[in-house]
C-alpha cells in the first residue's frame, strides 16, 4: 500500500482541482479509486473520459510502523493476557500466517499485520500463536 496524491488537470496550464491524499495499492487502482470519489455528485462521467485528466504521485510507501496502536493500550492488554515479554514491531505467526504485532484493541486482543497485507488483523494471543524473538526463534507456543 502506497500513499499517493491525486488530481485532476484539465491540461498543462490549468492549476490543478480537486487535489487530494489517497491510499492505493498502484497509481491504477488509486486513480479509480478517486473517479469513484469524483462520481459522488462532483463529475460524473465514464472512467475512461475522466482518467485521461487524472494525474497522480507516490508520496510514499506504508510501513508496519504506521499502523502501530497507542502503546498504553498495547501494554495494558499484554499485562492482562499474560504475555509481558511481548513488543510492538515483534515476529509472530497464528495459525501459520507470518505476521508483526501492532498494537492491542478494545476487544483485549491483539492486532497483527500479516505478511503481504497492510491494514492489521483481530487476533486472540493464546490461539495458536507462535511468538519469536529479533534473530527468529522460538520464544513461546501457545496450541489450541
Amino acid at each position: 500500500m502506497n500513499t499517493y496524491e491525486v488530481w485532476v488537470q484539465w491540461n498543462e496550464w490549468d492549476d490543478p482541482w480537486c487535489r487530494r491524499t489517497v491510499q492505493g495499492e498502484t497509481a491504477g487502482k488509486t486513480k479509480y479509486s478517486f473517479w469513484e470519489y469524483l462520481q459522488d455528485g462532483l463529475w460524473e462521467e465514464k472512467f475512461g473520459t475522466v482518467v485521461k485528466k487524472l494525474r497522480c504521485r507516490k508520496i510514499g510507501g506504508i510501513k508496519v510502523s504506521d499502523l502501530f496502536t497507542n502503546p498504553a493500550t498495547f501494554r495494558e492488554i499484554c499485562e492482562r493476557r499474560a504475555i509481558d515479554f511481548t513488543y510492538q514491531g515483534m515476529k509472530i505467526e497464528v495459525d501459520g500466517q507470518c505476521g508483526v504485532m501492532v498494537g492491542g484493541n478494545h476487544s483485549g486482543n491483539i492486532d497483527v499485520c500479516f505478511e503481504g497485507k497492510y491494514y492489521a488483523e483481530n487476533c486472540h494471543p493464546w490461539w495458536r500463536t507462535k511468538y519469536f524473538d529479533r534473530k527468529g526463534n522460538l520464544i513461546k507456543e501457545f496450541l489450541d
